[in-house]
């Protein structure tokens, strides 16, 4: 099962070793961007302080309604800049990867 949703609303925080647990291990995280649908699906994009653990996988709820994926602070840029610069912007919520897009389509989907 894979969700998508179109973003409609984004909040952006940053701050210094702030802390939250995901699948048994607490990371420390400089930034946090949660973009948001109409249908209350979210992805959220932890930008991890250096010294943090990363969790083993993107995290998925079993309802496929809340995502979370992991990634340097130095890279949170890139996820603000496409919400910001972007639309319409598409959040993809999928255990074998969650994306930011400006595609309904993952990149490499093929047509049939």
């Amino acid at each position: 099962m894979v969700n998508v949703f179109t973003v409609s609303a984004y909040t952006y925080l940053v701050g210094y070793r702030n802390t939250t647990t995901y699948d048994g291990v607490t990371i420390q995280y400089q930034g946090r961007l949660s973009a948001r649908g109409d249908d209350g699906s979210q992805l959220s994009v932890y930008g991890l302080h250096p010294a943090s653990p990363v969790p083993s996988a993107p995290y998925c709820n079993p309802e496929m309604t809340h995502g979370a994926i992991f990634v340097p602070f130095g890279d949170l840029p890139i996820y603000v800049d496409i919400l910001r610069n972007e639309k319409p912007v598409y959040g993809r919520l999928d255990p074998a990867g969650m994306t930011l897009s400006t595609s309904l389509e993952p990149p490499g989907e093929e047509e049939s």
